[in-house]
Order: C-alpha cells, then structure tokens, then sequence
C-alpha cells in the first residue's frame, strides 16, 4: 500500500511536529500490515531528515492465538533482552497501531491478560517515561465495523481528526493548563454525578501532538487519596475486548469503593482486581479536539472529542507535569460525555466547562 498525500503530510507532523527529529538519530516505526502506507511516508520523512528508521513489524490477529494455545510457562515468558534492546537502541518512537478486531480477546480469561500485562508493562515503561514517543491508531475495516462506519468515511474521520493546527491547539490548551496548575480542587456535576477531585500540589500537561495522534486534551494525576464521591461514564469503551458501558465508580479517600456497569460488569470488576493502583486514578483530563464529534468506541478518539472528560483507573504517568505516584499494570480511560444538559465542571468553584463549553 502506497502512501496517500494525506498519509505524508501526516508523517510530517509525526516527525517534524511530534519528535522533532534531527540527523543521526535512531527511531523505531512499531507498525502492522495495515497501517503499513502510513508507515512507509514515516520512514522517508525519517530519511530526510538524516536519521536511520528501523521497522518494527508487529503481527495482528494472533493474541487469541497466542493466550488460547499458550501453556503456563509461555504465558509467563517474555522476551526481556530483545525488548529491552530495541528500546536502548532507539531515540525515538513512532507507533502506528492498527486493530482488525476489537473483540478478539473477548472469550480470554481475563487473568490470562491481566498476569502477562502485569509482566509486560515495566519493560515498557522506559519508553513509555521518555519524551520521545508518539502513538497513533490507524483506520482498518475492522475499527470501521466496530464503530458502526464505512472504511471510506472513517478514514475522512481520521485524517480530519488529525490534520489539525497543533500550534493553534498549543496556544489555546496553554491557557487550560495554567488554570489547572493553580487548582486546588476540581468538582464534576451531572448525570448521576457528584466527584471531587483533589489537584492542589499539581502540575497539567497541555497535548498538543506530542503523544498522540489525534490529541487535544488537558490533563493531570490527581492526589491518589484526594478524590470522593460518585461519577458516572456515558460513553462505553472496552476492557480486555468486551464493551463495558454505563460504569458508576464510587470514591472513598481516592479508591474505588463501589463499582457498577450496565453492560460488562463483570470485565469492569476483572480490571479493578488486577492490582492494589488499579482501584486509584491516575489521570484526570479534559478532551479539546473539537473536529471530534462522536464516540467511535476507541478511546484515543473518544477521550479527545471536545467538551468531554475523562479518567484513567491504574497507572499515573511519570513526568513532572501531568504526572503522579499511582502504580499499576494498567492505564484504563474512561470517557464521560459533559455535553449533556446539566454537566458542569469547575475548578476552585469557577465554571471551566459547563455543557461541552470550555469558559477559558
């Protein structure tokens, strides 16, 4: 597959924009079949900037393979030295991510998931903690069916959803940022929701395209033991490829002491089980692209879309500004839609998005 005039321009936002990437340095394209024209643009830009692009094919559709036939030994191993070396070799990281089937774990155990995340997700964390990675989820039939769209129409999505202003979207968040900084205490009110969230002490991350491709959002790790009250989340997402939607979280002192779900109740239990970090948030975020209008069931979307919040059960992201202490093997967003009659969020008692209207 080919790369369109769109898949090039994008690449040029990826490296020029994202990493900055300059002569001589190393960067590793972790890209499938599927996502293959846009990776094919990545690494000529990365060319001509006079650096050396190595690929990094990743196999799709073999993880009910691998977790339906693996014994307890495979479920176990991971290749540390071989992970570990293509991280230390690499400058930076482009990760063009592509899914055929949302659902392919969905008749996994989830604790079969849960043990080898758990083994798999230090490993990754060196990358994960640099500044120098940039995550993108590229249009297939598969994410087209499971959002209910042609592939045609999808892909206008995407590159719409991507091909924006970042330096206009830099300047605007900026301004978001600075008021969270200076928060003390957020409060969430709407549907079946009263939280608070408690921020004193902490520093927002303003995403511009730094990270992820689409962005737009502002975000920070909350006091681990600073939240209270009751949230509900409109809109679904998926936990180990089962939807989960209708989720009502219950805080104590931080910790997630009730939780219900109209629909994947089960899986939203599995994921707080997982371990002692998961039951904590470990981000808090606004969502700040408003060429995004609807939920696709993929959260690198869904947790963008302009006038929504989002939180993320597990682990707290390691940098000075947006990070936290909060461990755990996951990272989970979920999104909750504040376009919704009666939504307000305010900081320090001051209405900061109200109805899907950022007041800033």
């Amino acid at each position: 597959m080919q790369p369109s005039e769109k898949d090039v321009e994008l690449a040029k936002i990826l490296v020029d924009h994202s990493l900055s990437i300059k002569p001589k340095e190393k960067v590793l394209i972790t890209v499938s079949e599927a996502g293959m024209a846009l990776g094919k643009a990545v690494y000529l830009e990365v060319l001509k900037r006079g650096a050396y692009p190595m690929f990094d094919i990743e196999a799709t559709g073999t993880g009910y393979t691998f977790y339906n036939n693996a014994n307890e030994w495979q479920i176990s191993y991971v290749p540390e030295e071989v992970i570990k070396t293509k991280i230390k070799w690499a400058d930076a990281y482009v990760r063009i991510y592509t899914e055929n089937n949302s659902r392919e774990l969905s008749q996994i155990d989830p604790d079969k998931i849960a043990k080898r995340s758990k083994l798999l997700r230090p490993l990754m964390d060196p990358m994960i903690d640099s500044d120098r990675w940039i995550l993108t989820e590229y249009p297939t039939d598969g994410t087209a069916q499971e959002a209910g769209v042609s592939t045609e129409w999808l892909r206008e999505f995407y590159f719409n959803a991507c091909l924006v202003d970042y330096k206009k979207m830099e300047k605007d968040l900026k301004g978001l940022e600075k008021i969270m900084d200076k928060g003390s205490e957020i409060h969430v009110r709407g549907k079946m929701t009263d939280l608070y969230v408690n921020i004193k002490g902490r520093l927002a991350q303003a995403c511009y395209g730094e990270r992820n491709i689409p962005d737009g959002e502002c975000f920070l790790a909350p006091v681990t033991d600073g939240v209270n009250g009751e949230v509900y989340f409109d809109l679904p997402t998926l936990a180990y490829g089962t939807e989960v939607s209708g989720i009502h979280l219950e805080f104590r002192d931080g910790k997630v002491i009730n939780a219900k779900a109209e629909r994947g109740e089960a899986q939203l239990l599995k994921m707080l089980e997982t371990d002692p970090g998961a039951k904590y948030l470990g981000e808090f975020a606004i969502g700040a692209n408003f060429n995004i209008k609807r939920a696709m069931l993929n959260t690198l979307f869904d947790e963008k879309i302009g006038g929504t919040i989002h939180m993320a059960l597990g682990r707290a992201y390691r940098e000075a500004r947006g990070g936290g202490e909060n461990e755990s093997a996951i990272h989970w967003d979920i999104v909750k839609d504040m376009r919704l009659p009666g939504s307000v969020l305010t900081i320090d008692g001051v209405e900061v998005l109200k109805e899907g209207k950022l007041l800033i």
